[in-house]
């Protein structure tokens, strides 16, 4: 779970060079969804899942409420 942006997108970057075919990541963070559909395409061709379940109000959601 991170903040969206591009900590998020480096953590993506460098996590599907690391996966095999087969493992998944999980955002549970508050990325933008059209990301989330980039990304889950691009990891798709090395056989590597990616689930969106975001969390409306991100990490700070528990203290800030959803937005």
């Amino acid at each position: 779970m991170l903040p969206a942006g591009e900590i998020t997108e480096t953590a993506v970057e460098r996590l599907g060079a690391l996966l095999d075919a087969g493992d998944t990541i999980i955002d549970g963070g508050n990325a933008f969804y059209k990301d989330d559909i980039r990304r889950a395409k691009a990891l798709r061709s090395k056989g590597i899942d990616y689930i969106d379940c975001g969390t409306s109000g991100g990490v700070w959601g528990l203290e800030r409420g959803y937005r």
